[in-house]
Formats: structure tokens, sequence, C-alpha cells
């Protein structure tokens, strides 16, 4: 009688091993799936609102050469102040 409860025990303990092993496994998934999980919805939504038939990108609203402008300007600023703070001679004049 003895050895047939000994054998129950070791079984319902290793049962008890694998369900926690098995609870943690799913957690570890689930903890990365809601990190990876807004990166796939994000490149999905953008790939099938961005491209038309040719692959290439559609602008919905025309944008005048005033504003290109300006962001083509504010664009060069940056990228010079970039590489004046890679160099360390950034400096107000």
């Amino acid at each position: 009688m003895d050895k047939i409860q000994f054998i129950q025990g070791v079984e319902i303990t290793i049962i008890g091993i694998a369900v926690v092993f098995a609870g943690l496994i799913l957690t570890f998934f689930m903890i990365n799936l809601f990190s990876i999980l807004p990166e796939i919805l994000f490149f999905l939504k953008k790939k099938g609102k961005r491209k038309n038939d040719n692959g290439k990108y559609n602008i919905s609203e025309d944008v005048s050469k005033e504003h290109l402008l300006v962001i083509m300007t504010v664009l060069d600023i940056e990228m010079k102040m970039r590489q004046l703070l890679e160099k360390g001679k950034f400096t107000f004049k």
C-alpha cells in the first residue's frame, strides 16, 4: 500500500511540475506576442494603405512647392547640424 501511494505521489508531482512549466512557457509566448503584434499590425496597415498597383507611394493631398521648400530646408539644416555634432564643432554665430 505504501508503494502505491509513493508512485501516485511521484505522478502527481511530475504532472504538477509539467503544468507549471507549460504555464510559464505560454506566459513567455504571450509576452512576446504583445511586443511583436503592434509591429505586425503597423506593417500590414502601412502596406495596405500606402502602395498602389505599381508599388509606388501615393500622396492623397497635393503639397505646394512652398511647403516642399520648407521641408527640404529644415532637413538640410538638420543634416548639417548632425555632421557638425559628430565632428564636435557645433557653435552658434
